[in-house]
């Protein structure tokens, strides 16, 4: 899970439905994030093992620094990240918090058992996101959040960084095509890019394509990065990814198993 400003993860579930039936039909609509991150099926855990690429391009040595673990709960939502080595030593762990409906309401992140920080939104009395608080590891505040705006899958579209004292630091600007992120850029406090990104997708929803450009002072670099997705499930999830630097050169091969929950008998 990113150290940052992850409110655009927070999706509502959807909460109308006519009966049972639609009801379960319904956790799995854009409003979940299982469907932002394009999985399908009733997954209660990811979890993803990276390797390091041979001269060939082909899957080496398993990468010891960090398998992670994404669990979901029964709606489609992420409530738990985990990163551990290769020996099963958790080394960072993110929990999440939601409101009733299911909407992203923060988290809390720690590294090595120790807390590093939090995060923490609130919502109008329409239920839409109005701020954001975040914290360091003594529960102090760092920055907060205003301006927000969101789509109407609830994704972020734009917010405004503040420090604690209240002076004005950055912005930012999101947008979508539907629930896939297409572009983000952040701006300084009098409004100088400083960083910007763009991705593409495969027929299947995959991103195959992230561009990322940071600006300094000096300098304007971009890095592009692109994935190949090499093996599926039989739900259709991909298994085995191939991420390729700008030089066409493949720099990591990542495995992923998923942990679907069992179909109750009738």
């Amino acid at each position: 899970m990113k150290q940052f400003f992850i409110i655009a993860a927070g999706l509502l579930v959807l909460s109308a439905c006519n009966s049972n039936k639609d009801k379960e039909a319904d956790k799995k609509t854009m409003y979940s994030d299982l469907v932002a991150e394009n999985l399908k099926g009733d997954i209660a855990a990811i979890e993803e093992s990276p390797y390091k690429t041979d001269s060939t391009g082909k899957a080496g040595d398993m990468d010891s620094c960090c398998i992670s673990v994404s669990e979901y709960d029964e709606n489609g939502n992420n409530v738990k990240w985990t990163s551990k080595d290769s020996k099963g030593t958790v080394k960072e762990e993110s929990v999440v918090t939601r409101y009733d409906n299911g909407k992203w309401k923060g988290q809390t992140n720690s590294k090595d058992g120790k807390t590093t920080s939090s995060f923490e939104t609130t919502v109008d009395e329409n239920g839409k996101y109005n701020g954001g608080h975040a914290y360091d590891s003594a529960g102090k505040l760092e920055f907060y959040y205003t301006g927000l705006s969101q789509n109407e899958q609830n994704q972020v579209l734009g917010w405004k960084q503040w420090d604690k004292d209240s002076v004005f630091r950055m912005e930012g600007a999101a947008t979508y095509d539907k629930y896939l992120q297409t572009s983000f850029v952040s701006k300084d406090s009098v409004g100088k890019v400083k960083s910007s990104s763009a991705s593409k997708y495969n027929d299947n929803l995959e991103q195959t394509e992230v561009s990322n450009t940071n600006v300094t002072k000096d300098t304007t670099t971009t890095k592009v990065t692109k994935y190949t997705y090499d093996a599926h499930d039989e739900t259709g999830n991909w298994t085995q990814r191939t991420t390729w630097d700008d030089k066409a050169k493949a720099t990591k091969i990542t495995k992923r198993v998923y942990t679907y929950r069992k179909k109750e008998e009738k």
